[in-house]
């Protein structure tokens, strides 16, 4: 699945997708659970979304409303 995510809406600059199952490692508290939610994050300090689908946290980040 390609992944293409809007730029950032308040700086502008190119955001990170992180998260996932991939990027997950067991702990003590969190042995078995399989993955980290994605978050979408920006280095001007925005922070976006929990989800558990990658799908769904690309749709919601890069639903925006157009300027007329």
């Amino acid at each position: 699945m390609e992944i293409n995510l809007k730029p950032c809406p308040k700086c502008g600059r190119e955001v990170e997708l992180c998260g996932g199952p991939e990027n997950w490692q067991p702990t003590f508290y969190d042995p078995d659970s399989g993955g980290d939610p994605y978050t979408i994050n920006c280095e001007c300090g925005i922070s976006f979304g929990w989800f558990y689908d990658v799908e769904e946290i690309v749709e919601e980040w890069n639903r925006r409303v157009e300027d007329v």
